[in-house]
């Protein structure tokens, strides 16, 4: 009801107040380099397109909407606490991740053809937090068109102290506007990787006018 969507939106706009106040009390610069990711993982188009779906489904009373708020509540939560940690579990990243992906197939429709594959056991192991989720966010902002036939594809494999993340989609989306903030976005996660991974990861990035295809393989030890 409009009480719900009220609360739903207060809510977004005191996590982004509360992410804006711990940005300005990080006086390191390099820090700052470290964690301004942050503000862009709870962007406003993530979140009306978010909010948009809640909205919609709390129109039709579906049994949906409770469940999409919990997720949308969780990984907003799950920003302001855990990103300030140096690492953190790979099991909670996980779970980070796929509520991510759970509110983004609320924007599905049939012609999205998308697979999510899991393999290993995620547990015992530690991740530098929110590192994967700008290279799937891109999978979604490029792969997601409910006009066009589109497929994503994502994949997070642990083998012995080696995590690898494939991820495959068409490219039905042309963000022209987008794309410097989205290049720059990758720029910032790639030098994450280089300076929390040194020798620790490899990274192979394909790239056409149609589709789109990354491997990440990365040793978490």
């Amino acid at each position: 009801d409009r009480n719900a969507y009220q609360f739903i939106i207060s809510f977004c706009i005191s996590i982004l107040l509360r992410l804006n106040i711990q940005m300005s009390a990080i006086n390191d610069e390099k820090l700052k380099s470290e964690v301004s990711y942050l503000k862009a993982q709870i962007n406003p188009h993530f979140l009306f397109n978010t909010l948009n779906s809640l909205y919609a489904l709390s129109l039709e009373k579906s049994d949906q909407a409770p469940d999409a708020i919990l997720k949308l509540s969780s990984i907003m939560r799950y920003v302001v606490t855990e990103s300030s940690n140096e690492f953190v579990s790979l099991e909670k990243e996980l779970n980070y991740i796929t509520d991510y992906i759970d509110l983004q197939k609320l924007r599905m429709v049939e012609n999205t053809n998308f697979d999510l594959d899991l393999q290993g056991n995620f547990k015992n192991n530690k991740i530098a937090p929110l590192l994967l989720i700008p290279f799937i966010e891109n999978a979604f902002k490029y792969g997601l068109n409910p006009e066009k036939d589109s497929s994503i594809y994502i994949s997070l494999k642990i083998e012995k102290d080696w995590l690898t993340l494939k991820i495959q989609n068409s490219k039905s989306v042309e963000l022209t506007n987008a794309k410097e903030k989205t290049e720059t976005g990758l720029e910032n996660t790639l030098k994450r990787l280089k300076y929390i991974y040194p020798n620790k990861h490899q990274i192979t990035i394909n790239e056409t006018k149609e589709a789109y295809n990354l491997q990440l393989k990365l040793n978490l030890q």
